[in-house]
């Protein structure tokens, strides 16, 4: 290979294995996220067989609840001590309202009072209901002291996790269980569970959750909903193949089908109903469940962003993550610990390791035939999978296998150049003499010459 190539070669090789540790623009990260979106909707096909979704249900306040109700948001105290007494009859094992209460908007309204609500959650207590109410963890916007008194609190925001979901974070009135953690305690309150952290501070040394999504919705939601606008559940094989199109050709493939969230659903409007069948039924999907009370109002959304549904409501980012700890128990998936206090972590280094043995083949095969070439490709994509099979099992975020599939592109062994040769008149049989990997096709290539 000429010089200037070879350095030229030898140039992007360099950049592309520094590209790993020190994610320039971002660009790993890019990489990186992508990989993990798919991959999680890969996983979410089978994802659940441990039966952690039957422990929960969530609850969701929505516009057509409002439209029932002739009210407005927020709602009103009065008609929320409605729907927590409606609640409460259908006996929930625990119950965690994802609503902020930060301050009193009942002021001025004498038909409205928040101790009317807070002595519907004090029953919650003499029922021996826990009951956690949203926490910011914030002095400016905490949850008013007439609520904590007869609830616990359960940490709904934080920093620097990224998308990640801790166990606890540390607060302006110090460490405090994230609500899926406050929720999975009271589980383990009646169930057989690993010994968990005595408390908040130890839980939130723990790495973080990185969360991993199911798919099709649970069985019962049929039962209480109309599930013909939700992707219909197709073969394994095809779902998948279907998924990875999906994300090759996003750009001109039909936009994905709409998925109805994993957990099982229940609007408010359907808690007040006086059916004897209908409340039997309630009783029996609600009662002794985790259920979680959210909002999805068009005029003030909390979204969460899930790599298998879009755009939910972000009470189920709660729920996925204590069915996270439900299945797994604390051997959640999590991303590997980091390296000496720096943003490159062990799964950096793996895949930095990676590159340089296909650097390694790269150099030292340097005149493989197309065929070879397209095995070596093909056997890097298939070590890539095992080691993303491995990582799942183990409990590891996945590899950056979008990002390592595009730099097995760049560092595979290209196609050896042939010398340019002389003119037949000038050119001698020993033009071939000297071995190198461009020998035998440029010998091959040119017919000999008479000798003179």
């Amino acid at each position: 290979m000429p010089a200037l190539p070879r350095q030229l070669s030898t140039l992007r090789t360099v950049l592309a294995l520094l590209a790993i540790l020190l994610d320039p623009f971002g660009l790993t990260t890019a990489t990186d996220g992508a990989s993990s979106r798919l991959l999680n909707q890969l996983q979410a096909n089978a994802y659940g067989d441990a039966g952690a979704r039957e422990q929960i249900a969530v609850v969701i306040i929505d516009d057509a609840f409002l439209r029932q109700r002739e009210s407005h948001w927020p709602l009103p105290y009065g008609e929320q001590s409605k729907l927590f007494r409606q609640l409460l009859a259908y006996r929930p094992a625990a119950v965690m309202v994802d609503l902020m209460y930060s301050y009193d908007h009942s002021r001025g309204r004498n038909s409205d009072s928040s101790r009317l609500l807070s002595n519907v959650f004090e029953r919650y207590r003499a029922a021996g209901v826990p009951l956690y109410l949203a926490n910011s963890g914030s002095t400016e916007s905490n949850a008013l002291p007439i609520f904590t008194e007869v609830s616990e609190p359960a940490l709904v925001s934080w920093s620097g996790y990224e998308d990640q979901y801790p166990l606890a974070a540390e607060t302006a009135y110090g460490w405090m269980d994230s609500a899926a953690f406050a929720l999975y305690r009271s589980y383990c309150s009646r169930h057989a569970c690993p010994p968990l952290p005595a408390t908040a501070q130890l839980a939130g040394e723990q790495p973080p959750i990185a969360l991993q999504w199911g798919g099709d919705p649970a069985r019962e939601q049929r039962l209480v909903s109309d599930v013909s606008q939700c992707a219909s559940s197709s073969g394994l094989w095809s779902r998948i193949l279907s998924q990875i199109a999906q994300a090759v050709f996003w750009r001109i493939s039909a936009p994905a089908e709409a998925r109805c969230p994993y957990h099982l659903t229940i609007t408010a409007s359907a808690l007040a109903t006086t059916v004897p069948e209908e409340r039997a039924l309630l009783r029996e999907l609600l009662g002794d469940r985790l259920v979680l009370v959210g909002a999805s109002i068009s005029s003030a959304e909390d979204l969460t962003s899930s790599p298998v549904h879009g755009k939910l409501p972000g009470v189920y980012a709660h729920a996925m993550a204590l069915d996270n700890l439900i299945e797994y128990d604390q051997k959640y998936i999590a991303a590997p610990p980091q390296l000496l206090n720096t943003e490159i972590d062990v799964l950096d280094l793996l895949e930095f390791f990676f590159a340089l043995i296909i650097l390694w083949f790269h150099s030292a095969r340097a005149g493989l035939s197309p065929k070879h070439r397209l095995a070596f490709a093909l056997g890097a994509t298939l070590c890539l999978l095992l080691i993303s099979l491995l990582l799942y099992h183990l409990r590891v975020s996945p590899v950056n296998i979008l990002g390592l599939l595009l730099l097995i592109g760049v560092l595979l062994p290209e196609e050896p150049e042939c010398p340019s040769l002389p003119s037949t008149s000038t050119r001698k049989e020993s033009s071939c003499a000297h071995p190198s990997p461009c020998s035998a096709p440029c010998c091959s290539a040119v017919p000999a010459t008479r000798p003179d």
